[in-house]
């Protein structure tokens, strides 16, 4: 397309105030983890996700149930490799926890509660890790940085 082009509908919204809230690319074993604004979550297989066109109006994830959950506030792709959670609230609450301690439920049920927020606070977002992924270039402590060839930082 060209710069001008205006692109294609991924998802037709169903209603006024819909609004996308994730997208990735999944692969066939994986999970997708709902958090609501409440704290209420849960994992849904992708096998279990029927397949849609595109401009559809996909399907329903998890059902909304106003103040009790509250809207959409994170979505995420997890896979059995995946170990670890963070959630995180717009007060500054963290919480760490397992990924398996999120239970894998059907699109209609409704949920747990993964994060107990305080009064008035909502989830502002999810981050999914591996706890014992090695970093790339990893420097112990007192250790010089690592020379990777590039042409500035050393003297000869």
């Amino acid at each position: 397309m060209g710069r001008d082009a205006a692109g294609v509908i991924g998802i037709r919204l169903a209603k006024e105030g819909d609004a996308v809230v994730g997208m990735g690319v999944v692969k066939d074993d994986e999970d997708v983890l709902v958090l609501t604004e409440t704290g209420r979550g849960k994992r849904v297989p992708i096998a279990q996700i029927r397949r849609k066109h595109r401009g559809s109006q996909g399907v329903r994830l998890i059902p909304l149930e106003g103040a009790k959950t509250g809207n959409v506030a994170a979505v995420q792709l997890v896979s059995e490799q995946d170990e670890e959670l963070l959630l995180i609230s717009k007060g500054g609450q963290v919480v760490r926890t397992d990924v398996n301690s999120v239970s894998r439920q059907s699109s209609s049920a409704r949920g747990v509660i993964v994060m107990r927020l305080n009064e008035g606070d909502e989830v502002a977002g999810i981050a999914v890790f591996r706890a014992d992924s090695p970093e790339e270039n990893p420097v112990a402590d007192g250790e010089p940085m690592p020379d990777n060839g590039g042409p500035a930082g050393g003297s000869s």
